[in-house]
């Protein structure tokens, strides 16, 4: 088990690596490290503080959102053991290289599943509902922003051609959680499928049959669980625009960035690379140092000056990324503590 850890964790470490020389290769041969220090030494600490508010604001309001979803189920769970879920889930799905968050919002459904009881199914319905309202937010501001930019400048073909494909990859995703959400027979062959490659793998180690009851009986939650939040539009106006202000402080905390050092952007700049870029991260494209990258070349096609646009990106990664990561960490070991002391069940 120890042999099939290490290639993992190496690959890992050498994407990080990578991306972080990459970085800095940008930071010293495009940008210059004299501009990017100066650009800091701007840095008001007032705003970028209300920044780090702002983001917190943002994660509390996620967290509500799913809570509200899930209250919609008829599971009912504290506003800080929702909260310590999202952080739990978000640390996991910054150290497991997988598409889609899918990892996270597992862990996430895990986690209510052991604290009420309630079918893995069930609580898995809850975290796809709030990642469909996370994609349909971010395809809305995406659009909005490029709306705003066709109107107000000049938009080259090949950022109109990038922002068009993210949108049609966003579409996608949609769609196919709409399918698999709403098609318990398209569901049904895409689980045992997967169950009869594992059994075909391990040969044997598992009962197939038992499997195969487990999924049933899963798979039959979960489209109960979309059945009922889909039942009564009424019920969603609640979520939504909790989904909305995590949005809006989200957007916010970029702006306090750009205020922080001097700079003032506009709304249409910032919807569009903050949509791009968590359309990219929500789809699983996202490398520490590659990101940074992206986001600071977005902003210099789109006018702001090079040395703002890397200086602005690095400050917020620190806020969106590395704080998190840290409340992230303390939130997952808290829950990994909980799990082992208390024999499997987490109480908080």
């Amino acid at each position: 088990m120890t042999m099939t850890k290490l290639p993992m964790k190496r690959g890992i470490l050498l994407l990080i690596t990578a991306g972080l020389l990459a970085l800095l290769l940008y930071m010293y041969y495009i940008v210059g490290f004299g501009n990017v220090v100066s650009q800091f030494e701007k840095t008001n600490l007032y705003y970028y503080a209300a920044a780090f508010l702002a983001v917190l604001a943002g994660i509390t309001f996620f967290s509500l959102t799913w809570r509200s979803l899930l209250a919609n189920l008829s599971i009912k769970i504290k506003i800080r053991q929702a909260l310590l879920f999202v952080y739990a889930g978000m640390f996991v799905d910054s150290i497991v290289p997988e598409p889609s968050d899918i990892a996270g919002d597992l862990m996430k459904a895990y986690l209510v599943s052991k604290v009420t009881g309630e079918s893995s199914g069930k609580t898995t319905a809850s975290v796809i509902g709030h990642k469909t309202l996370g994609i349909i937010i971010t395809t809305g501001s995406l659009l909005a922003g490029l709306v705003l930019l066709v109107f107000n400048y000049y938009l080259n073909a090949e950022i109109l051609i990038f922002v068009l494909v993210v949108l049609v990859m966003l579409a996608c995703s949609l769609l196919i959680l709409y399918y698999i959400s709403t098609r318990p027979k398209a569901s049904r062959r895409l689980v045992y499928g997967l169950i009869g490659v594992i059994c075909f793998v391990l040969r044997g180690r598992w009962d197939s049959a038992k499997l195969y009851a487990r999924a049933d009986e899963l798979l039959d939650s979960f489209h109960g669980g979309v059945q009922t939040l889909t039942a009564s539009p009424k019920a969603l106006v609640r979520p939504v625009l909790l989904a909305i202000l995590s949005w809006v402080f989200d957007v916010l905390t970029v702006f306090l960035v750009f205020i922080s050092i001097g700079y003032s952007i506009t709304p249409d700049k910032v919807l569009i690379v903050y949509s791009l870029v968590g359309a990219l991260q929500s789809m699983g494209i996202s490398f520490i140092g590659v990101t940074e990258v992206v986001i600071s070349t977005l902003y210099t096609v789109l006018s702001v000056p090079l040395p703002v646009s890397l200086t602005a990106t690095l400050l917020l990664r620190f806020i969106t990324f590395w704080f998190r990561l840290l409340i992230a960490y303390g939130a997952f070991q808290y829950v990994s503590l909980r799990l082992l002391f208390n024999k499997g069940e987490i109480k908080t």
